[in-house]
């Protein structure tokens, strides 16, 4: 995938929901974890989000890029490394 693949555009969540149903063991997220390794905040029923608009910042892509990344990387690399976070989560192999 072309770095500038993403240039200007927001980061291509599927909202598949795998990274809020798998937080178990991550300490920045012990206290979201509802103690099954889910998110307290995640919506079973539409495999979303139920404070999406208030989320947590650790949870925000764009936000986390801005305060801890944006000095180190450009958003399209920080986007890819998210994206390929997320086929791991999926079990897609690049």
């Amino acid at each position: 995938m072309s770095m500038n693949h993403h240039k200007n555009k927001s980061f291509p969540c599927d909202k598949c929901g795998l990274c809020c149903r798998n937080i178990r063991g991550h300490e920045l997220y012990l206290h979201l974890d509802r103690g099954d390794g889910v998110c307290c905040h995640f919506d079973e029923n539409n495999n979303l989000c139920a404070i999406y608009d208030e989320r947590p910042d650790i949870c925000n892509i764009d936000t986390m890029y801005r305060k801890f990344f944006s000095q180190s990387m450009t958003l399209p690399e920080y986007y890819v490394l998210n994206i390929e976070a997320c086929k791991k989560l999926q079990g897609i192999e690049q």
